[in-house]
């Protein structure tokens, strides 16, 4: 691999002819019409007719399912992209040197499986797999079922919305919400740190819908550019300090009798009133930055209808107390009267794991490694990760401290990537494998969001080199003598389909298939074993830092994760700042600067923000390390209070006049 990070020009014409295999298949104006499922990691889970025709593969939402309404997002329109793309690897590499050398299928797993079957005789607890939602699939799950049968060592943890999951169902009892479709019965809408205009398309449009018909919307965040056209208000708030904001609103709405608070509802009523009232709602909205106007107006739309619906972006939980904050903005839906009422409730997510099962293998796996905080724990890990495999993720890339988890990774003996690009990930690696991508191999997959079961379809043929991840782990298992009892995919996947779900042929003719779960979560009451909510009860200050500005990582609308190709990634690397900020720091629009956190920095430019928190930094997340876009090498590591998810938005930093 060359130092721009791309394949050699061996690799790269053997891309352009792999490709080139495809156009026998694809002769005729249409050769073929598939009805399949978008397998990104999105709430959205879109239902996708897939035309192949001459000219190449077509996408478009399906008009004939009840989320996807015939539109899909610019993720999904540019994916066939990357199938073709002259960056992709298409056949197994192998470390040399400070390079890689292509290899044959037997060579790259002969040395795979010498390493795998040396380290698990001498302690499996050495062998560490990590696997993320790169792409999504329950055929993605043989490798927890291998590793685990091995007594590998897996993750705990989340890089995503494990502290969000932890509050809900500290509160509720499970996790659980409305079916999304009830938002469009709602008479209020409040986009609480969403953006959805970037994370869920099919959102937006509900949102905007329900805005046309009169409904009034409400966005709070501490970034209001990028939603300020959906919403007639945006209330501005302190990054990390959504709880207060919230338990200001309880106050106000206490105060003025709460006209739909139930407080047999909950168990801790009491408790929960005498936390509202220790202070007065002016500092709760001091501690918050809100405005009393601004409060006053959000407290008045949950006052004024129990049909108020709330949809939390993730982002408010990736702060040091994101448990907190999802916790104080479900106590306020509660204290409103919208849980438990159609076109009401709080939406954050559902588990996909209640659509699909998953075998389980009869070993267990060792104790895992908290995956926020791996840069630290590989390293003091013991016994110690000698042979880990990755698949699905980025995570070098992804992982808080950047920077120390890729010297950490470095130390492991056996570093196998499972990756179609030279993310940063596979650049670290000792043997890179080349998976099948999504349109090019069939499976399951859940929804976060609805209560859907959608079939993956393959549309066309892997390239000749490439392998999906299903066929990469039987082939190992059988190999190291492991007994895997699934003797094809679809074995495999029929095994995870629940009960009430149609079969895999049935499945496949229909191309998706709700569930039976209610419209209206917790009508019948909580899933504590009392039937009743559990309030918050305690608060914790918001903490300062060590560096003057929190540092703001948020999704591009255009790309998922860091599934980027290097000319997707415009450079340099752009951070936003209020005016006020920046005329303190002595800073202009265009001038290069230098962000320096605590465990790193980066170059980039200056970009005002007239809307923008003044606290804050906001820089767009994905863009590789290699190419210096890299944020999270700025970023230390920093769990939640609950739910040991990554608190990104807890990083500080710094910036200074410089940079090239």
């Amino acid at each position: 691999m060359d130092n721009a990070g791309q394949a050699p020009p061996s690799q790269r014409w053997r891309q352009r002819r792999s490709w080139g295999m495809l156009a026998p298949n694809m002769l005729g104006r249409c050769v073929l019409t598939v009805v399949t499922t978008c397998t990104l990691d999105c709430p959205d889970r879109c239902s996708i007719v897939c035309r192949v025709e001459a000219g190449g593969i077509r996408l478009r939402g399906n008009p004939d399912h009840p989320y996807t309404r015939g539109f899909t997002c610019a993720k999904i329109r540019r994916y066939p992209g990357r199938l073709a793309s002259p960056h992709r690897i298409r056949e197994p590499w192998i470390r040399s040197g400070e390079g890689f050398r292509p290899a044959s299928w037997d060579e790259a797993l002969d040395v795979v499986c010498g390493e795998l079957d040396r380290v698990r005789r001498d302690d499996p607890q050495g062998i560490l797999w990590v696997r993320g939602a790169g792409s999504m699939g329950v055929s993605k799950g043989a490798l927890d079922y291998l590793m685990a049968s091995l007594g590998a060592r897996g993750t705990r943890g989340a890089l995503c919305d494990g502290a969000g999951i932890a509050a809900v169902e500290a509160d509720a009892g499970r996790l659980d919400m409305n079916d999304p479709l009830q938002i469009e019965r709602a008479e209020a809408i409040v986009l609480w740190g969403k953006n959805p205009k970037a994370s869920s398309v099919h959102t937006a449009a509900q949102v905007s819908r329900a805005r046309s018909r009169g409904v009034p919307v409400v966005a709070i965040t501490p970034d209001p550019s990028p939603v300020q056209d959906l919403a007639d208000r945006v209330v501005r708030v302190r990054p990390g300090t959504d709880r207060f904001l919230a338990l200001g609103c309880c106050r106000l709405l206490l105060d003025s009798g709460a006209p739909f608070f139930a407080r047999d509802q909950a168990a801790n009523s009491g408790a929960f009133e005498a936390l509202v009232r220790s202070r007065p709602a002016e500092e709760w909205l001091e501690a918050c930055d809100v405005a009393p106007a601004d409060a006053q107006a959000v407290a008045a739309l949950y006052g004024r209808t129990r049909r108020t619906a709330t949809i939390v972006g993730w982002g408010v939980q990736r702060h040091p107390y994101g448990a907190e904050n999802v916790r104080a903005i479900h106590a306020l839906a509660l204290v409103a009267g919208t849980l438990g009422v159609e076109g009401g409730g709080v939406y954050f997510n559902i588990p996909s794991s209640r659509h699909l099962t998953r075998p389980r293998p009869p070993t267990s796996a060792a104790p895992p490694l908290l995956l926020p905080a791996l840069a630290q724990e590989l390293p003091r890990a013991r016994p110690p990760v000698r042979f880990v495999w990755v698949a699905g993720s980025n995570v070098l890339n992804q992982a808080p401290d950047a920077k120390g988890l890729a010297k950490a990774f470095l130390r492991v003996e056996t570093r196998v990537v499972v990756d179609g690009f030279w993310t940063e990930t596979a650049r670290h690696a000792t043997v890179v494998l080349p998976p099948a991508l999504w349109l090019e191999e069939e499976d399951l997959v859940g929804s976060y969001w609805a209560n859907v079961v959608g079939v993956v379809r393959q549309v066309v043929d892997p390239p000749e080199g490439c392998r999906g991840d299903f066929e990469i782990v039987t082939e190992v298992a059988r190999r190291i003598g492991v007994e895997f009892p699934f003797a094809d995919r679809d074995t495999w996947l029929s095994a995870c389909l629940p009960p009430q779900c149609p079969d895999l042929e049935t499945l496949r003719v229909r191309g998706w298939a709700p569930l039976p779960w209610p419209e209206v979560a917790w009508t019948g009451g909580f899933a504590h074993p009392d039937g009743r909510f559990r309030f918050l009860e305690a608060v914790h200050d918001e903490p300062s830092g060590p560096l003057p500005l929190r540092f703001l990582t948020l999704i591009r609308p255009s790309v998922l994760h860091s599934q980027m190709l290097p000319e997707e990634q415009p450079r340099p690397l752009e951070v936003r700042l209020a005016p006020s900020t920046a005329e303190g720091l002595g800073l202009a629009a265009g001038d290069p600067v230098r962000v320096a956190g605590t465990v790193g920095e980066l170059e980039a430019v200056v970009r005002i923000d007239p809307l923008l928190h003044p606290g804050c930094v906001a820089v767009p997340r994905g863009g590789w390390v290699s190419l210096g876009l890299g944020v999270n090498e700025a970023v230390p590591v920093l769990v939640t209070d609950h739910g040991e998810t990554a608190a990104y938005y807890g990083a500080t930093v710094r910036l200074e006049l410089g940079g090239s």
